[in-house]
């Protein structure tokens, strides 16, 4: 069963995704016409697949950020490693 969305939960997803001017992007990311989204607000909200649909906007956008964040890490770390190793070869 999915959730229903109302305006205000909407307009903070997208807000929270893309800032400002966030319903065009979230309408392109959600393959539907800009439009469509004032639809969503005006009519109060968005039910089924609608909101299944932003709500998974949700779930990709922190999937994609943790593996952002994971990657910037193992790079981090890896770097941080070939420095100590160049350390202890010239500051035994």
């Amino acid at each position: 069963m999915h959730r229903t969305l109302n305006a205000l939960e909407i307009r903070e997803i997208g807000e929270a995704l893309y800032g400002v001017s966030w319903q065009g992007e979230m309408a392109r990311v959600l393959g539907v016409p800009r439009q469509s989204i004032g639809y969503y607000l005006k009519a109060g909200g968005a039910k089924g697949a609608q909101s299944a649909a932003i709500v998974g906007l949700v779930a990709r956008s922190a999937a994609h950020e943790a593996q952002t964040a994971k990657d910037q890490k193992d790079t981090n770390d890896d770097r941080q490693a070939n420095l100590l190793r160049l350390l202890r070869r010239f500051d035994p």
